[in-house]
């Protein structure tokens, strides 16, 4: 399918129980995503009607259920189940990119955040 448009969510900012030390899930932290969703917004921009759409409201309800729903050690795995539940839940979306961040990562330095990227496509 050719890209036709994209949907973006950014800095959404989640507090949940994630990492692989103890003290991450014990004690949480916050992480901050940014979601990109490849689908085609023509007829939505022709009929200004939401029904024609991916409703962004309801893929950040989504993925702030399915990334409580489970605790992930990985940035990698929780990353991989966002993306397979906005597939399963929106066919319309044929892409996804997810930036997720640790904005204090327990890790001795000095940054803003640690995070990964990872593309996913409806056909893998």
């Amino acid at each position: 399918m050719s890209r036709t448009g994209q949907i973006l969510i950014e800095e959404l900012d989640l507090y949940a129980y994630h990492g692989h030390f103890a003290e991450e899930e014990r004690l949480g932290q916050r992480f901050v995503m940014d979601l990109v969703l490849d689908c085609d917004l023509r007829a939505s921009s022709f009929s200004d009607n939401l029904a024609d759409t991916v409703d962004y409201g309801e893929v950040v309800a989504l993925v702030t259920k399915t990334f409580s729903a489970r605790r992930f050690k990985l940035l990698e795995a929780a990353a991989r189940a966002l993306a397979e539940a906005i597939f399963a839940t929106y066919p319309p979306v044929s892409a996804i990119s997810i930036t997720m961040r640790k904005p204090a990562p327990p890790i001795p330095g000095r940054m803003a955040a640690v995070g990964i990227k990872l593309d996913f496509n409806r056909e893998d």
